[in-house]
């Protein structure tokens, strides 16, 4: 009898063993199918047909971009501002508030890259909440003109991030932010600084590769054109030794008519 018991034993246990294999196996497959299914296919007859449409309208886009930055309407020249980038899955990270923006599938994000985010204000929601969709595998840099207090300090810490205090760029240079940081490139850069993007971001693409750039443009709609210009002209430059291109996927007219 006691042989008999643990030969049931042993067919009980092996039996066992060969249904976890095949949940197994089941549910690699099943992660395989649904990981492959989820790839954007740029072949697909729809894309095309969007890339030739835009295409075709590129130049009467130009035109009239063009016509309303000569006018002191931003609500208008906002209009005429179309996306040049498809993203297919666009992401609001920040809340409706002013620290709210739609980013490009940040959970694609790579381990241990870097976050910027310029202007707090005390306003980390979007800090916050970047991290948390990226499982806090990445760094992240914050900066303001002025220090921030003790509860954004302390929450800052728990998300693997490290603040600077400074005007930037006059009395905090963003080179000096990513040499402290250890940090040799960005994944997505948040930036709104009241004005200053428009002497700062340029010269800091000159030595710093960035993925995503989720800006909020000051001025009238000339020096908005003027900014959109300065990057598009640097890009064009970058593509020969980078073959990377900054491209429009998304535009939010904000209650301040300032377009991000």
């Amino acid at each position: 009898m006691v042989f008999t018991r643990k030969r049931k034993d042993s067919n009980t246990t092996f039996f066992c063993v060969i249904v976890f294999f095949c949940q197994f196996l089941i549910i690699l497959y099943l992660y395989k199918h649904l990981k492959n299914n989820t790839q954007l296919d740029l072949e697909n007859i729809n894309l095309k047909k969007m890339r030739q449409e835009a295409l075709n309208q590129g130049e009467k886009v130009r035109e009239s971009v063009l016509e309303m930055s000569k006018q002191n309407e931003t609500h208008k020249f906002y209009k005429t501002l179309t996306p040049e980038a498809f993203c297919p899955i666009k992401v609001k990270v920040g809340g409706d508030g002013d620290s709210g923006k739609v980013t490009c599938d940040p959970r694609k994000a790579k381990r241990d890259c870097t976050m910027m985010s310029l202007g707090l204000n005390d306003q980390i929601q979007f800090d916050e909440e970047i991290q948390s969709m990226t499982e806090n595998r990445c760094n992240i840099i914050g900066a303001d003109m002025t220090r921030q207090n003790a509860t954004t300090r302390e929450k800052y810490e728990k998300i693997r991030g490290q603040l600077f205090v400074g005007n930037v760029p006059d009395t905090l240079k963003l080179y000096r932010m990513m040499i402290d940081s250890g940090s040799k490139e960005v994944e997505i850069l948040k930036i709104d600084i009241e004005s200053s993007e428009h002497t700062a971001l340029e010269p800091f693409l000159k030595s710093y590769f960035v993925c995503q750039i989720l800006i909020e443009i000051h001025g009238h709609p000339a020096r908005q054109l003027e900014m959109l210009r300065k990057l598009s002209r640097w890009v064009i430059k970058m593509r020969k030794y980078r073959r990377v291109c900054y491209q429009v996927f998304n535009t939010v007219l904000k209650q301040k008519n300032h377009p991000t």
